[in-house]
C-alpha cells in the first residue's frame, strides 16, 4: 500500500513485526501471551443443625423451623454447566427405647416459605456479602417438595440454569428474599419424644431436568 503525504510518497509495508526473542535489537517486534483461568470446585454449606418444637393438641399440626435454614453454594468451577442442590432425609426416630417413629412420608417438606408450607414460592437467591456472582436462575424447580425420609430418596432445594449461579450464592432469607424453609407435620397421634433425623445436602453440576 501506498500512501501520499504533502506531495512526498510514504510507502507503509504489510509485512508483520518480526518475533521477539529476547535477543535481537529490532524497531519492532511481537510476543505471544497466554491467560489461564484454572477451576476451583462446586459446593454446599448449611446451618449445623435445626429444630422444632411443640405441644400436642390433639390435632395435627405443621410446624417451621425455629431458625434460619439459608444455604450457600458457591460455584467457581469457571464451566457455567449450572447446578442442583438436592437433600436425603433419615426418618424421625424418638430418643427413647419404645421405638417411637414419624412417618416417613408427609412429615418433612421443603418450602419457600415459613408462614405456608403449601406455598410454591421459590426460596430468594443473592451474591453473598463482598463477592460479585452471576444470580441464579431456576430451571426445574418444583415448591413445596416433600420428602420421603428413607436417607436416599433425593428432594430438589435449588438449581441453577446454565451460564448463572457462578460466584458465592446466598439462598433463602439471607438472600433479601424468601426464606429456605424446613416443615414438620406432627400427626394428632404423635407420641410425646424427642425426634431425630439427619438431611443431608450435595450439590451436583446441571439444573434440574425439565
Amino acid at each position: 500500500m501506498v500512501l501520499g503525504v504533502g506531495g512526498g510518497m510514504l510507502a507503509a509495508s504489510s509485512a508483520g513485526a518480526a518475533t521477539c526473542d529476547n535477543t535481537t535489537l529490532t524497531p519492532s517486534c511481537s510476543t505471544s501471551v497466554t491467560f489461564r483461568v484454572v477451576s476451583g470446585a462446586l459446593g454446599v454449606t448449611a446451618p449445623p443443625s435445626q429444630s422444632w418444637s411443640t405441644t400436642l393438641k390433639g390435632t395435627d399440626q405443621e410446624l417451621v423451623d425455629t431458625a434460619d435454614a439459608s444455604f450457600t453454594v458457591q460455584d467457581i468451577t469457571g464451566s457455567g454447566g449450572g447446578w442442583t442442590v438436592t437433600a436425603t432425609a433419615t426418618q424421625f426416630t424418638g430418643a427413647g427405647a419404645d421405638g417411637n417413629t414419624l412417618p416417613a412420608t408427609g412429615t418433612l417438606v421443603y418450602a419457600g416459605s415459613g408462614t405456608d408450607e403449601a406455598s410454591g414460592t421459590i426460596p430468594g437467591a443473592a451474591c453473598a456479602p463482598a463477592t460479585t456472582c452471576v444470580v441464579p436462575t431456576t430451571a426445574g424447580l418444583t415448591l413445596p417438595a416433600p420428602v420421603r425420609q428413607n436417607g436416599t430418596t433425593l428432594v430438589n432445594l435449588f438449581d441453577a440454569e446454565a451460564d448463572t449461579g457462578m460466584g458465592t450464592i446466598l439462598i433463602g432469607a439471607l438472600s433479601g428474599g424468601a426464606p429456605a424453609a424446613w416443615w414438620v407435620n406432627v400427626p394428632a397421634g404423635a407420641m410425646a419424644d424427642t425426634y431425630s433425623s439427619v438431611i443431608t445436602l450435595a450439590v451436583s453440576t446441571g439444573p434440574v431436568a425439565t
